[in-house]
């Protein structure tokens, strides 16, 4: 994926946690093409299978949404090279980069942990399973376009700094 949809996906979490909890939710980038999710507070099994849906669901919105312009670096006079974009690692300290690529090396997949959730507690009843996973889908395309908007607008600051709090701090004009 390239950074704009890895953006769009992981806004698609971090949007559909706040959602779900109230409570803040951070979205990162990482150097290595990938990025991460993750809400304040723990959620139920139900919300964080929502969760996990929604950011793959979220990855269809980057068709519709173009990326961010990203304005050169003032004192730049030319734009032959593609600017950097930062990630994790680059805004921050080398300890909660490293502590952070540790978790991120132990993570479960997206389709690994919903797999997981449609057959937890219906282990014996396959027939189940199925049903489960169209029913958090529809759940999570729901919420998706519920709040199209507001993904869009996370992972547009995702994709120009790297790293985000959802919900996002509005600035007083002072």
């Amino acid at each position: 994926m390239n950074r704009w949809t890895v953006a769009i996906h992981e806004a698609g979490h971090a949007v559909a946690g706040f959602v779900l909890t109230g409570t803040r939710v951070v979205a990162t980038l990482h150097s290595d093409g990938g990025g991460a999710a993750w809400p304040r507070e723990e959620l139920p099994p139900t919300d964080r299978a929502i969760m996990t849906a929604a950011g793959p669901i979220a990855k269809s919105l980057a068709e519709r949404h173009a990326p961010p312009e990203v304005e050169p670096p003032s004192g730049s006079q030319t734009s032959s090279s593609p600017q950097a974009l930062p990630t994790l690692e680059s805004v921050a300290t080398p300890e909660t980069a490293a502590d952070l690529r540790v978790a991120i090396a132990r993570a479960i997949p997206d389709h690994v942990l919903l797999a997981r959730w449609c057959i937890a507690g219906v282990e014996d009843e396959p027939e189940r399973w199925a049903r489960r996973h169209a029913w958090i889908q529809r759940l999570a395309t729901r919420l998706v376009g519920e709040h199209e908007k507001h993904i869009f607008e996370v992972a547009r600051v995702l994709y120009l700094r790297g790293a985000v709090s959802v919900p996002l701090l509005q600035r007083n004009a002072s």
